[in-house]
């Protein structure tokens, strides 16, 4: 059993909240012939087909609604609500408003992941404020697995290479915590040690995770990769960074430089650390470091989607808005898509024509209209 900072424990679960539901992808690298350089931001300009179709609101007869959790496909969300005290999973297609209970329980859904590369699901359910119990199901909500894990609090990334591998890190009242791989194939769970508690999978068997001291108060940290079969080796992908994700084939840093402390700096790799193209927006800091905008990742134009302040600011006096703006990484291009939204959670389907939105993802955004629609009423 491990035991970090609780500082470390805080801004790493504020993080892991506010990329939670992020779509992650396979992109190409530009051509090498094209430079590498920052453009200017173009405003409101869309290639793309405007669908003009509009999703049917969603009515829940009887119950009340929690939350959407995710795409099915391009036109289908999962969402759960609750009645008469039991809890139930959805799925809710947005145009011909046909909708098919695919999961019930006895116990408050926390949490849904969706695998996009093999249609299937990682369910969350809390019996016990110490314990979790946790499904393996298909799209229909058959059973391949389910295990219980003691835990105050979990976190888990799934294996995008292989659906049958999750990592949890369970964490206890006393914030300590332990790493478990879960084998939904074999049924085994084993224990990994020398784990930071926050981390993403790399490929197959490694993981990247940020090497943040114990007890040491700071905000920058180098990238390491190690091999879950021998976590005792490491070796270092990127110096100090703020933050760090991965998307498929690329991986993103996210850094603040010290000759510039009013701007985040986005800057995107293939898997060989070779840089793409990289974005500075503007940030705005909160307490002693920086927000971090929620953001998204589009599989079939390349899009990463993030929301930008106007300004650099603190979060207590900022009120401007924030413009949604998506960043081609095969084009190095810049995109102001929506003006004056909210800071809040979105999630893009594979196509990239719709986004979730909200804190229960309740609405949806037509990026190549502009309309927001609201999902539930």
């Amino acid at each position: 059993m491990y035991r970090i900072s609780l500082f470390n424990i805080i801004i790493g679960l504020i993080f892991i909240f506010v990329v939670s539901g992020c779509s992650i992808t396979v992109t190409d690298a530009p051509p090498p012939d094209i430079p590498k350089k920052e453009l200017p931001v173009e405003e409101n300009k869309k290639e793309e087909k405007v669908i003009t179709k509009i999703p049917e609101p969603l009515n829940i007869q009887n119950g009340s609604f929690e939350k959407v959790y995710g795409w099915l496909d391009d036109e289908t969300v999962i969402y759960s609500y609750n009645n008469e005290g039991k809890y139930f999973l959805e799925s809710y297609q947005l145009f011909s408003k046909h909708h098919e209970v695919i999961f019930t329980s006895e116990a408050p859904i926390m949490n849904v992941l969706i695998h996009k590369h093999s249609k299937q699901l990682f369910i969350h359910t809390s019996p016990y404020s110490h314990a979790a119990k946790v499904f393996f199901t298909d799209f229909k909500g058959n059973i391949d697995f389910s295990t219980e894990i003691d835990s105050y609090e979990l976190i888990y990334e799934w294996n995008e290479t292989d659906p049958s591998l999750m990592l949890v890190t369970a964490f206890f009242e006393d914030w300590s915590y332990k790493v478990h791989l879960i084998n939904s194939k074999t049924g085994k769970i084993k224990e990994i040690e020398d784990l930071q508690p926050f981390f993403k999978w790399f490929n197959g068997n490694e993981i990247l995770e940020q090497d943040w001291q114990p007890e040491e108060l700071t905000f920058f940290a180098p990238v390491l990769k190690k091999s879950i079969n021998n976590t005792s080796k490491s070796e270092i992908i990127f110096d100090e960074v703020f933050r760090f994700d991965i998307f498929a084939n690329n991986m993103m840093t996210i850094k603040v430089e010290e000759k510039n402390k009013e701007s985040l700096i986005y800057s995107f790799f293939d898997m060989h650390h070779k840089e793409i193209f990289n974005a500075t927006f503007p940030n705005i800091s909160q307490y002693s470091d920086w927000l971090i905008p929620f953001y998204s990742f589009i599989e079939k134009s390349s899009l990463f989607v993030t929301f930008v302040p106007k300004k650099h600011d603190s979060l207590e006096h900022y009120n401007e808005g924030f413009d949604l703006v998506s960043v081609d990484i095969k084009r190095h291009k810049k995109t102001t898509i929506f003006n004056d939204l909210e800071n809040k959670p979105i999630l893009c389907s594979e196509e990239g024509d719709l986004c979730l939105y909200g804190y229960q993802y309740e609405q949806v955004l037509n990026l190549n209209t502009g309309k927001i629609i609201q999902l539930v009423h």
